[in-house]
């Protein structure tokens, strides 16, 4: 990830969005606590480049899903709220960026959330 952005920085001149990432429940002892920590690693990443107003500009990940549409996932759609936790990553990360970039002054919602 960290090539990829500074190839956004110093070659491209243009933002980078990770797309498409997750954690396969297939994987030999998954568990709800590693996506979370992969998820963050990667977050985390995002975070300090959009920070420091660096190429890092976003992420996708694959695949949030609603309740009852688990049957139309591969091993990596996940239902956020059928964890406690797993929503609070994804939110903390709205709301940093949003800090990050002032978007919580000027947009009320924020402050419900953040």
């Amino acid at each position: 990830m960290l090539s990829h952005i500074e190839d956004g920085d110093k070659v491209l001149k243009k933002p980078v969005l990770f797309s498409e990432f997750g954690l396969s429940e297939a994987n030999q002892n998954f568990s709800i606590s590693d996506r979370e920590k992969m998820h963050r690693a990667v977050l985390d990443i995002i975070y300090k480049s959009a920070k420091r107003n660096r190429s890092g500009a976003g992420a996708l990940v694959w695949q949030f899903l609603v309740g009852g549409m688990k049957e139309f996932s591969d091993e990596y759609g996940m239902v956020p709220w059928e964890s406690s936790s797993t929503p609070s990553v994804f939110i903390e990360q709205s709301c940093r960026l949003a800090n990050a970039k002032g978007s919580t002054q000027l947009d009320v919602s924020f402050k419900e959330h953040c």
